[in-house]
């Protein structure tokens, strides 16, 4: 007959208990996709949420947030630039709003870049330790203690 490794049982620092779970499992379980007719969705439960993975960072939050202000500056640079030419004589008046407009939409220009650098950074470095730790990580279903348990 083949013998078949024992899983080490882990107990629970706190309490003894050996009813601790992986925080994969716990989202895993708590997670439902639904869908109907008309709808389709996923619903959790409040153990499942608090249970879910890191994410990480997007840039379409950045992208927008950043892109308007940008937007807004260059539209008004261009339309500013485009009264000068029509009208030369009001250079003079538009002239230094023209130039601090593009000059900040270039900011924001590099704003946005260097923000961009530190989203994809972050998802370079930082996000896979958290996912990793975030995989080695398990309840309590007694007590509630979160322990990382590395092999």
């Amino acid at each position: 007959m083949a013998t078949t490794g024992q899983q080490t049982a882990y107990r629970c620092e706190q309490c003894g208990s050996p009813e601790i779970v992986a925080l994969s499992l716990l989202h895993e379980q708590g997670t439902r996709s639904f869908s109907g007719r008309f709808t389709s969705g996923v619903s959790q439960s409040i153990i499942a949420r608090a249970a879910s993975p890191p994410s990480p960072r997007n840039y379409v939050r950045a992208f927008f947030g950043w892109g308007f202000a940008i937007f807004f500056c260059v539209f008004w640079g261009i339309a500013g630039f485009r009264g000068i030419l029509q009208h030369p004589q009001k250079a003079e008046s538009l002239g230094g709003a023209v130039k601090f407009l593009f000059c900040l939409g270039l900011m924001l220009l590099l704003g946005m870049l260097f923000h961009f650098r530190r989203i994809a950074r972050y998802n370079r470095e930082v996000y896979p330790h958290l996912h990793s730790d975030w995989a080695h990580t398990f309840m309590c279903r007694r007590c509630g203690k979160y322990s990382l348990i590395r092999p």
